[in-house]
């Protein structure tokens, strides 16, 4: 079992999260889907991501193309927000504004560069759960969703 990081090592990690954060400007990510997958969501993504706001509230505005595995190329877009509470990171999608916002999980602190989700998000009937490592020049988010119809794994490098 893992052990939980004291309450100071939690904070530490979540202030550096946070300057990682701040300095995003690129991201990069793969898409694969599992073997019960059926949506065929496979290919690889790049983009710009502009940072608004301060602490504790960040929006990341991404704009990128995703090429798929077949060759199709397609323009996305999206807005995340991430909100630090306490030792903790709350990630939102914007997709209908940020009155309208879908919460959809905390990032919670399970070692020194590495949070996880405290528990999936539901929608429809699907489970999306993420795991943020650190890296020296940012860090990667990985999603990952399941359900009757899903089994994506997204690896997303922001830097």
């Amino acid at each position: 079992m893992l052990r939980q990081p004291d309450r100071f090592s939690r904070l530490t990690t979540i202030i550096r999260l946070t300057e990682r954060l701040k300095a995003t400007r690129t991201l990069s990510f793969t898409a694969s889907p599992g073997p019960q997958s059926s949506s065929d969501w496979a290919g690889q993504g790049t983009g710009e991501v502009t940072v608004s706001g301060d602490t504790p509230t960040l929006r990341f505005h991404e704009k990128g193309h995703f090429t798929h595995a077949n060759g199709r190329r397609m323009a996305f877009s999206n807005i995340y927000r991430f909100e630090v509470v306490e030792d903790r990171l709350e990630l939102y999608h914007e997709r209908r504004g940020p009155e309208d916002a879908v919460f959809l999980f905390p990032l919670v602190v399970v070692e020194e560069n590495r949070l996880m989700s405290l528990a999936p998000h539901l929608c429809v009937r699907d489970l999306y759960s993420g795991e943020l490592i650190m890296t020296d020049s940012g860090f990667d988010l990985t999603w990952t969703v399941e359900g009757p119809r899903k089994q994506e794994h997204i690896h997303y490098c922001y830097r």
